[in-house]
């Protein structure tokens, strides 16, 4: 990930130096995607052996609990199908969460370096930012839970002949999810309008600055623009998928402990 984040400033640092006739420059570049390329290479074959084992160990301990608790089969089928999702959520979520904690550190460090206003204008962001996700954390708290319910019970519900309430139970499974995904549409549009602001504020920096910058540091400070929007739009999501996991913690640590 960090090999990752510092491959707009190597770039950067090889434009400035190609431009300059310092062609050794080009190693920064080349020297960044190298690390990048065997380390994704090796983390990819890493996690595949890890997480599947993390499955089938929780899964099996899951089971155990649940029977040795005299629950009935159909809960113990839906909380071995939650126990998936959990395994899911440290394989792919995690991650990101990780990632997006990694690039707002290096695009706010890198921005300091390069031009420390827009750094300053990405921390005032800051406060508006928590607010929309504090408001989308505790919704979609409320909502998961809800979604988590029904799932639970979806093995009991379907081995029901009654055709009426199966299909109440799919209007209600899309009721819940229809509410998640616009609470997360809410949140992304909201920190959206705030990310028009930062780049009106980057050009007019980068078009009023007394001493032009490099075309590579340009290059470099645009691309940690994009790095921290990115992070940025990844919140709404990790947020709910945050909430969806404390929700499964709980239920599932019943069944574990």
């Amino acid at each position: 990930m960090i090999a990752a984040l510092l491959y707009p400033l190597a770039t950067g640092f090889a434009i400035n130096g190609v431009l300059a006739g310092k062609y050794e420059a080009v190693l920064w570049l080349v020297g960044c995607h190298a690390a990048q390329l065997m380390l994704t290479v090796a983390s990819k074959r890493y996690d595949t052996r890890v997480f599947t084992k993390v499955y089938g160990a929780l899964a099996a301990s899951v089971v155990a609990r649940s029977r040795a608790d005299g629950l009935e089969p159909a809960r113990v089928v839906a909380r071995v199908a939650l126990s998936r999702e959990y395994t899911v959520f440290l394989e792919e979520d995690v991650p990101r969460v990780l990632y997006a904690f990694i690039a707002l550190t290096v695009s706010l460090s890198a921005l300091a370096f390069l031009e420390p206003l827009l750094a300053l204008a990405c921390l005032a962001l800051s406060v508006p930012l928590l607010l929309v996700g504090g408001w989308l954390g505790r919704r979609s708290r409320f909502l998961n839970k809800g979604l988590n319910d029904r799932l639970e019970s979806e093995v009991r519900l379907l081995s029901n002949d009654n055709e009426n309430r199966v299909r109440r139970h799919f209007e209600a499974l899309a009721g819940w999810r229809i509410k998640l995904s616009d609470a997360e549409s809410t949140a992304f549009g909201l920190m959206e309008m705030l990310v028009i602001v930062l780049f009106v504020v980057a050009l007019w920096q980068v078009g009023t600055a007394q001493e032009k910058p490099q075309a590579g540091d340009v290059f470099a400070m645009f691309s940690y623009l994009w790095r921290f929007v990115e992070s940025l739009d990844q919140a709404p999501i990790l947020i709910q998928k945050s909430a969806k996991l404390r929700d499964l913690d709980r239920r599932l640590s019943s069944a574990t402990a």
